[in-house]
């Protein structure tokens, strides 16, 4: 009798964690981003995909239900989240939120020519002209997000054509220098390739237009 006693409270006891175990975790589907998203991204259905998690419920708690899956299209990130990975509630701009931003107005061929995309990173290039004729190149700021790309009008030259581009501004603290080469300077976008960390060098030239 004892020993039968023993083995009927290791079983409760297996079946009382069991039982905790289960109140602690539970599973559902679960939004994933399908892509790399850069913060700033408008969200697509095709950036979106499900996936069944199980986890603790503090954990999903933090993560963006499959029921809201529809809600989420044409919001924008605040935060940037790799393939495969959930979305949380808060990596979802607030409306009236989302990342700091900046819109420039670009020539038409400085802006690869029409080939910009939204998501593409971009360098800022901007060149300044002095009464003596001579200019100075330099990086207003690196590795910038594009946000929305205008369209020019319809029937202007694509050679005179200017279109706004809106960034992300990880700093706000180049909003200045980027309004400044807006205003009075030649601005040229540079898409970030996949060496993106190669030093950009400064250039100049002197008044008859000869590099110094």
């Amino acid at each position: 009798m004892p020993l039968i006693g023993i083995v009927l409270l290791a079983v409760s006891a297996v079946g009382y964690i069991a039982v905790a175990a289960g109140s602690r975790t539970r599973g559902g589907e679960v939004v994933v981003a399908a892509r790399d998203l850069p913060a700033g991204t408008r969200l697509t259905t095709a950036d979106l995909r499900l996936v069944r998690l199980t986890a603790g419920r503090p954990l999903l708690a933090q993560l963006v239900p499959a029921s809201d899956e529809t809600a989420l299209v044409g919001q924008r990130l605040a935060t940037p989240v790799l393939a495969g990975l959930p979305l949380g509630r808060e990596s979802v701009a607030q409306p009236g939120g989302g990342p700091a931003a900046f819109t420039l107005t670009v020539a038409a061929l400085h802006a690869l020519g029409g080939n910009l995309a939204v998501g593409d990173r971009v360098s800022v290039l901007a060149t300044f002209s002095s009464a003596t004729g001579a200019a100075t190149a330099r990086v207003i700021a690196r590795h910038l997000v594009v946000l929305a790309v205008g369209q020019p009008p319809a029937g202007i030259d694509q050679a005179s054509a200017t279109v706004p581009v809106t960034v992300a501004l990880p700093d706000p603290g180049v909003a200045a220098e980027l309004a400044l080469a807006n205003s009075v300077g030649k601005i040229d976008l540079l898409r970030d390739g996949g060496n993106a960390a190669a030093v950009i060098r400064s250039a100049a030239t002197s008044g008859n237009g000869a590099a110094p």
